[in-house]
């Protein structure tokens, strides 16, 4: 039992080393070898880095290209040390021409030259997808006209009219134009016209335009537009008889929102009894000499209508003619009327009622009388007279019986 008791830390068996020695050494010598292949893994890493850096960068080559300038045609050149695979062309960077390469490194492409000053746009491909480009500004003079009309449409904001206006580089040869499904109008332009300006009234309501622009070479462009067409209003100025005033009548379908009168100098709106009326009139008073009249009206979809009238109311002159109604002493059915001018008098018309008469003169006479032939009730009687120098005068007078 003693024996068994017996524990000595320090007592070893046999001389050896123990178990846990042997871990240690094997942990130690794994430790190692991981710590030289980390060693290696970097100085490789390192080596190929100083590799790359040190390795010469190849450089992209482009192609060589140039433009052969002819009478009506180009030809497009190119050359490079690798194999082309397409080359591109436009003009003005507008619609672009493929050419397929050949397999090899040069190239050439003939193309049409276009009348004018434009540019050539060239791009070259190479089998590598590195691109070349060129560009180049080509004056032709013979070349084709590839260039279309153009159209441009504005209303004009006072007339309210639509306003077409068509330019192209060469010369035009016809407009035409046409509402709907009417006839279509023909607009014939001056030989080497290079631009044409007209206006149309616009329909009233929702209408289809249709224009169609021709050049000299036949290049056609066709605008198509859908137009609200709007009316202006109406304006009528109508001069009384004696001039002494003028009447005045506005009318439009939507409305009149506003209208202007103008009288030689004197510029007045007029006040409306109700706004947006479909309907306005009124009377101007004129003044002695000349009536400058200018009636400006505007509606309600704002279109206008500038209307002038120019009336001489002159003064009246001295006639030196005098028409006298005299009554006649015991006679009921009859009236004296007795025209006297020291001019001397050469022609007499008179009206009595419905009747009209002429009074037939044994000459020129300084003093014409003539009884003159009335009924019962209201009688309108009106003389007039011209003298021998042309000069005139008429007059009026209601009688009653």
């Amino acid at each position: 039992m003693n024996q068994i008791l017996d524990y000595n830390p320090n007592k070893s068996s046999g001389g050896g080393s123990s178990g846990s020695d042997k871990i240690v050494r094997v942990f130690a010598i794994l430790l190692i070898i991981f710590a030289i292949c980390l060693l290696g893994s970097g100085a490789y890493g390192l080596y190929k880095k100083n590799s790359e850096k040190t390795k010469p960068v190849a450089t992209q080559t482009k192609a060589q290209i140039s433009v052969e300038q002819e009478e009506t045609t180009g030809i497009i050149k190119v050359s490079h040390d690798k194999a082309i695979e397409k080359l591109i062309y436009s003009w003005d960077n507008e619609k672009e021409i493929n050419n397929k390469g050949n397999g090899e490194s040069t190239m050439e492409v003939e193309i049409a030259l276009i009348a004018g000053e434009h540019t050539l746009n060239i791009k070259v491909v190479d089998i590598d997808g590195v691109e070349s480009t060129y560009e180049e500004v080509i004056i032709s003079e013979n070349g084709e006209d590839k260039i279309y009309p153009v159209i441009t449409l504005d209303v004009d904001n006072v007339t309210k009219k639509l306003v077409i206006t068509v330019t192209d580089e060469t010369a035009l040869d016809f407009v035409t134009y046409r509402w709907n499904d009417e006839e279509e109008q023909r607009i014939d332009v001056d030989e080497d016209e290079k631009k044409i300006e007209f206006d149309i009234e616009i329909l009233k309501g929702q209408n289809d335009l249709t224009i169609v622009a021709v050049d000299k070479n036949n290049n056609t462009t066709t605008e198509q537009k859908n137009l609200k067409g709007v009316t202006k209003p109406d304006v009528k100025i109508t001069v009384a008889a004696d001039k002494k005033s003028a009447d005045v009548y506005c009318y439009h379908e939507n409305g009149i929102e506003g209208i202007n009168v103008k009288l030689n100098d004197i510029s007045q709106d007029v006040p409306l009894e109700e706004a947006g009326a479909k309907e306005a009139g009124f009377q101007i008073t004129l003044v002695e000499g000349e009536n400058d009249i200018t009636v400006t009206a505007t509606s309600v979809d704002g279109t206008e209508t500038i209307a002038n009238e120019v009336v001489k109311n002159e003064p009246d002159a001295e006639t030196n003619i005098e028409i006298m109604f005299e009554e006649i002493e015991g006679v009921s059915d009859k009236i004296l009327v007795k025209a006297v001018s020291e001019n001397g008098i050469k022609e007499m018309n008179i009206d009595v009622n419905d009747a009209h008469f002429d009074v037939p003169l044994p000459g020129v006479l300084q003093e014409a009388p003539v009884e003159v032939p009335i009924v019962e009730g209201t009688n309108n009687i009106t003389v007039r007279i011209v003298t021998e120098d042309g000069t005139e005068k008429t007059e009026t007078k209601e009688v009653t019986r």
